[in-house]
């Protein structure tokens, strides 16, 4: 585990899917849930090189077929930690064996997590070390703690908004949307989870706060270039995940085709793309 560290705020990292495990503040406290197996075996893992789910854990890249698990393989890979100060740590995946094996590219992914005083950012650095174009999508999938029920907690858009909810059938995308209201004080409760994820694509806005009703407002989360966010919990679970998303998950109807699959990204040879988000705390 690496810690980084300011004059309000501590965080743990480790090597092992280079994920966050611990986020504490001098005022609110650590406010990432502590991991528990029977619930949700995770704290805060990255997603790569997809978000969510291939149908039937499936896709096919020039008529050759490949198996992979929701989310990707980056979450279950050791990170090379390539620097570390007080205030920042670098961690590296390159491809390997395990990967080639359902993911046939040469990549390099960097993660670095930068502590700016009372703010955390997250930047995710791909390049393709291949010849081919590279496929992929990335995500970043923060639980955070909650006390008490989830209906004492709230979301801030920041505007009131009326946009389309994706829906979802069994982990995919089943082409249906509804309307959904979100606005600065969006009162949250387990009844809206029943189904799956909140999922807005293309969102309008580029910050999300949390907080409880009758207290304090405890973070926002910034993503000023997400092409989508999830938000998620399991009914009666101790965590609220906001997450900052490049990408999504299968359709019901998708081809399988992974040059193919809706909000995939693409990168040329030798090229690179960063994606970051930050987490800022709130008094």
């Amino acid at each position: 585990m690496f810690k980084l560290q300011s004059a309000r705020v501590e965080i743990m990292i480790n090597p092992l899917g280079a994920e966050i495990q611990q986020l504490k503040h001098a005022t609110h406290g650590n406010v990432l849930w502590q991991k528990n197996d029977q619930i949700w075996n995770r704290f805060a893992p990255i997603l790569f090189p997809i978000v969510g789910r291939l149908m039937n854990d499936q896709y096919t890249l020039n008529d050759q077929s490949y198996t992979m698990r929701q989310h990707g393989f980056a979450r279950d890979q050791v990170f090379q930690v390539i620097e570390h100060s007080e205030d920042s740590i670098t961690l590296r995946l390159t491809d390997n064996e395990q990967t080639l094996a359902q993911y046939p590219f040469r990549f390099e992914l960097l993660v670095k997590y930068t502590l700016y005083q009372d703010k955390l950012e997250i930047e995710h650095r791909v390049t393709n070390l291949d010849t081919a174009e590279l496929f992929y999508s990335l995500g970043g999938h923060p639980g955070f703690h909650i006390e008490g029920k989830l209906s004492a907690y709230y979301l801030d858009f920041g505007a009131d908004y009326s946009l389309k909810q994706h829906l979802i059938t069994g982990n995919y995308y089943n082409g249906k949307t509804k309307e959904i209201q979100l606005t600065r004080k969006f009162e949250l409760s387990d009844d809206l989870f029943t189904s799956d994820a909140i999922v807005i694509k293309q969102p309008p806005f580029q910050s999300i706060g949390f907080g409880k009703i009758h207290g304090p407002k405890i973070l926002s989360l910034h993503c000023d270039t997400w092409t989508a966010v999830g938000l998620w919990t399991k009914p009666g679970a101790p965590f609220f995940c906001i997450e900052p998303w490049w990408g999504w998950a299968d359709a019901l109807d998708s081809s399988g085709n992974i040059n193919e699959k809706e909000g995939i990204m693409s990168l040329a040879s030798r090229r690179h793309s960063t994606h970051k988000y930050c987490i800022e705390f709130r008094e």
